[in-house]
């Protein structure tokens, strides 16, 4: 049975830090401290658009601006289905999957690492864009509807629920969108294992800075 490598340990526990750590505090803080993150001022924005178009009845215009951002994520969620298709046929993880009974005694080969590394952040990439068309879709149909029916159905402010429809939908586009720039990262473990670990924290530290 082939051994993980201290090497192996370390990339990925860089990954999954950068990549899922780093995104679960962020979105804590867009939500409890609103005014730490671009994401969490944003989310105060879209409030006030909505209240305002709650109060001038004008639906159709937000109508129309989801639908905008919902052809955008169904062309990004295709993107990575298409991307995991042409990976799982291409790569020899059929055959990871076939010998699947044996790996206790196997273990992962060095080149498997790399490979389920991508096509894990990829799935998480295209079930968060799934989840994005859920909460859009939903907000497009809520919008119009009765302020009182949402009070009752929710026990909250109607422009708050509708708030937190959208930032939801937001959190997982940008989870989506991120996990096609962390899958490409991953795509350098195949060049050196010590370069991977590096781009993926530089490009961590260029989202913190320049994409929040």
């Amino acid at each position: 049975m082939q051994t993980i490598t201290p090497e192996t340990i370390v990339a990925l526990l860089t990954f999954f830090v950068c990549f899922y750590g780093y995104h679960f505090v962020y979105f804590y803080l867009s939500r409890r401290h609103t005014h730490a993150t671009r994401k969490g001022r944003m989310r105060q924005a879209i409030a006030g658009a909505l209240v305002q178009a709650l109060h001038e009845g004008d639906h159709l215009l937000v109508v129309h601006q989801l639908r905008n951002i919902i052809m955008a994520v169904t062309f990004l969620a295709s993107a990575s289905v298409l991307l995991l298709s042409f990976i799982i046929s291409f790569s020899g993880v059929w055959e990871t999957i076939i010998e699947l009974p044996q790996l206790s005694r196997r273990g992962l080969r060095p080149y498997d690492y790399p490979v389920w590394t991508i096509i894990l952040t990829l799935a998480v990439s295209f079930f968060s864009f799934l989840t994005a068309l859920r909460y859009f879709n939903l907000l497009s149909m809520l919008i119009s509807a009765p302020p009182e029916a949402l009070r009752q159905m929710e026990g909250t402010e109607p422009t708050q629920y509708l708030t937190d429809l959208f930032m939801r939908g937001s959190d997982a586009y940008t989870l989506g969108r991120r996990g096609f720039i962390y899958s490409v990262v991953a795509a350098l473990w195949f060049l050196h294992v010590w370069v991977f670990v590096g781009v993926t924290l530089v490009v961590t530290a260029w989202v913190a800075v320049f994409d929040r």
